[in-house]
């Protein structure tokens, strides 16, 4: 017996029916399967019971069977409308959320937002109409029991959407003031001023503070780090109703577990907030970087801790592209807490995010952190001589016997990336000593690194091209021939052979329209592929710009047979006209740009010898569009954020990217003066440029946390929250601080 409908209607849909809802089963099905919502969450079931009703919709539609389609367009409808609701609610709760939790990014995350709440409307709120007024009965299709649904509806959003809002923000402690953050201060004063009893050690690897109470806003929670008497880094957990036994128990901590003369570092808990899941994409904005601890089960990690982890920079949200990594790991927050064990996987559920008033103690005194770090240099032309010192001497101590620069160094273990030789990285790293390098030492230091592009050679009679990894690309050979042309005042001609060989090689890379081949064929001796290469053709005309510079100089040595004058002059003209003209179109300049930086290098070091009007407008250009992602303070509510290279709030400012576009600025400013163009705007956000650098690079008080400070102390991160160091990041951060304090005073 067939079921009894309610007033159906006499004819149904069949074929755009079936065509819709095959498409919708399409787009649901891969959104519960492939979207960052972990399995058993109410959006991974609301996509896939959507996938299989419309899937059923579109079966009974073609298979002819009204009554049959009738029941699942029906539920199809229903569920498409209240899955409509919880989506919208969700992201607007979501929006708002993200607002509060951060400040002056509001707009552009809700406009993201609005847009995945708007794709998710057009996939469920059409359907939904179209579905009841073809199979719900009449009586509930009428305007006064809509007009009430609606009216309920919106009365829900109006009263709950601004408590979802208010919920971002952590309760404030009721007992944390200025005077109880001044007391904490003075016990470490007090500490710092004792006599060492050993070689003094820093809080690396000090894990996990557990608190015998829980955290709440009621009680004072203080997380210590410190080294115990046999030199091992420990955690504690020092809890108390009132500021004087708090002062006390830490106090007591120091005085009898503490070795004297080592780092002590101190997280007075100001704010807590337990986590609760919406969106996995959200909820891993949750904790912020440098800003925020959090807890679980009495065991707390401070900012510091999170920062130092590989928290933030393994988060593997999209199952569809593996190496994209985004806000924290839940997963690993829980490895560090050492609460993972046993447990499912559940999301936030359980964690409580702490906010934390930060200062260290090390034989220097105290220092208050900011985002995890200590006060930097000031940006003076002492502060700049300091960090630029700093940077070479991380450089000169990462040198190998061999020559080589170390690749990567671990700050928090001290493990060490001693890779394979990397020729660009190698001939970078050189060329910003010859630029910036000051002292007895660097001259040793440049000469052992230059020797490291000898065993790299390959001879084609009078060209030679380097490799180190079995393919002769135009950088490999471009980058270490400017490094021998620029350190060539430092070193003397003792590499003028293979200076004249790349030399040679650059210009037979190079093609007839002035741009240059990516890669050098072994076999036929010419260059090949139809492509460019990022960053080479930048440091192959700034190669031939001091090959230039240096000619006259190189005449009757082991450089010759060098290109006569003219033959210089001619592919530099062909090279600077291709790349300041059809190479970026102008249409493009006012969108994007590509990374140009080297092409800037080669127009400023140009200025004295090869001045060409288009290709310095180039970088002028490059520069430009650059600037646009430069924080200022009224850009962000973060102000160690200002200066840096940010998309928003959202993420911490890439201290590599800033480097590059302070290498670059650096540039730009150099030829406007040249050409007596206005540079106080320019010189403006340049000083907020390299105070961000300044407060990036690893200082002494800064390294409390460090297995090995001597080896840190001087280099740069990648940003906040990947603590790794490169060799590369440092040598561009060195060179962007370096010629910026020379345009600065």
């Amino acid at each position: 017996m067939r079921p009894r409908m309610s007033d159906p209607s006499p004819s149904l849909p069949r074929a755009s029916l079936a065509a819709t809802c095959f498409g919708h089963a399409v787009v649901f099905a891969w959104a519960g399967s492939a979207l960052p919502w972990r399995s058993g969450t109410l959006f991974a079931a609301l996509a896939t019971l959507l996938s299989v009703l419309h899937l059923a919709t579109a079966v009974t539609a073609l298979l002819r069977r009204p009554a049959w389609q009738t029941w699942a367009w029906r539920a199809l409808s229903a569920i498409s409308a209240l899955a409509f609701v919880i989506f919208v609610w969700t992201m607007a709760a979501a929006a708002l959320y993200l607002w509060k939790l951060y400040p002056r990014l509001g707009p552009p995350v809700a406009g993201g937002i609005l847009l995945a709440a708007l794709l998710l409307s057009a996939l469920t709120l059409p359907i939904a109409i179209w579905g009841a007024r073809y199979t719900w009965p009449v009586r509930l299709r009428a305007p006064r029991p809509l007009g009430i649904g609606g009216s309920l509806l919106g009365g829900l959003f109006v009263l709950t959407l601004p408590l979802a809002g208010s919920a971002a923000q952590g309760e404030p402690a009721r007992l944390v003031n200025a005077k109880v953050t001044s007391e904490l201060s003075d016990v470490l004063e007090d500490y710092a001023q004792e006599p060492a009893s050993d070689s003094p050690r820093t809080v690396a690897g000090a894990g996990a503070a557990e608190c015998s109470e829980p955290i709440t806003r009621e009680r004072l929670t203080l997380l210590v780090a410190y080294v115990a008497g046999r030199g091992r880094a420990s955690s504690a957990c020092l809890q108390a109703q009132n500021p004087r036994e708090l002062r006390r128990a830490l106090k007591k901590l120091l005085a009898k577990k503490a070795r004297a003369g080592s780092t002590v570092v101190l997280d007075l808990v100001t704010s807590v907030k337990a986590l609760s899941p919406t969106i996995p994409l959200l909820d891993a904005l949750e904790v912020r970087p440098g800003l925020d601890g959090v807890c679980e089960d009495g065991r707390c990690l401070p900012a510091w801790q999170l920062t130092l982890s590989d928290a933030f920079s393994e988060n593997h949200q999209l199952p569809s592209i593996p190496e994209a990594s985004y806000g924290f790991s839940t997963e690993l927050v829980r490895k560090a807490l050492g609460t993972a064990e046993g447990k499912p996987k559940r999301g936030i559920s359980g964690l409580l995010r702490i906010e934390t008033e930060s200062m260290s103690a090390d034989a220097n005194g105290v220092h208050h952190l900011a985002r995890t770090r200590a006060t930097p240099p000031a940006l003076s032309q002492a502060g700049i001589a300091q960090a630029v010192a700093a940077a070479q001497s991380y450089i000169s101590l990462a040198q190998e016997e061999d020559g080589t620069f170390r690749y990567a160094l671990d700050p928090t273990t001290g493990v060490e990336d001693k890779a394979t030789l990397n020729l660009p990285r190698q001939a970078g790293t050189t060329y910003a000593l010859c630029e910036l390098g000051r002292g007895p030492e660097v001259e040793r230091t440049i000469r052992r690194a230059l020797l490291a592009f000898g065993p790299q050679e390959t001879k084609f009679g009078e060209v030679s091209a380097l490799q180190d990894a079995g393919e002769f690309g135009l950088g490999k050979s471009a980058l270490p021939l400017l490094a021998m042309l620029r350190c060539r005042s430092l070193v003397g001609a003792e590499n003028d052979r293979l200076l004249g060989q790349l030399s040679r090689l650059m210009l037979k890379m190079q093609r007839a329209n002035g741009s240059f081949y990516p890669l050098f064929d072994a076999a036929t001796k010419s260059g090949k592929g139809p492509h460019e290469l990022m960053y080479a053709a930048g440091q192959a005309v700034l190669a031939l710009v001091l090959l230039e510079q240096q000619l006259a100089d190189l005449r009757g040595g082991a450089a010759e047979p060098l290109p006569s004058a003219g033959q210089l002059k001619s592919a530099l003209d062909r090279a600077m006209g291709y790349y300041a003209g059809p190479y970026w179109p102008k249409p493009l300049r006012d969108f994007f740009f590509f990374e140009e930086g080297w092409h800037c290098q080669a127009a400023r070091h140009a200025l004295t010898s090869h001045r060409n009007d288009a290709y310095e407008q180039l970088c002028l250009d490059y520069v430009g569009s650059r600037l646009r992602f430069i924080a200022r303070s009224a850009d962000t509510s973060e102000p160690n954020f200002v200066g840096g290279y940010a998309l928003g709030d959202l993420f911490p400012p890439s201290n590599t990217a800033t480097s590059g576009v302070g290498e670059a600025l650096d540039a730009a400013i150099t030829i406007k003066k040249k050409r007596g163009l206005p540079i106080e705007a320019d010189r403006a956000i340049l000083r907020d440029l390299v105070t961000f650098l300044l407060r990036a690079q690893w200082s002494e008080a800064g390294c409390y946390a460090c297995r090995k400070p001597s080896q840190v102390v001087g280099g740069f991160s990648q940003q906040l929250a990947s603590p790794s160091i490169r060799i590369d990041y440092v040598q561009h951060a060195m060179s962007a601080i370096g010629h910026g304090g020379e345009l600065l005073f």
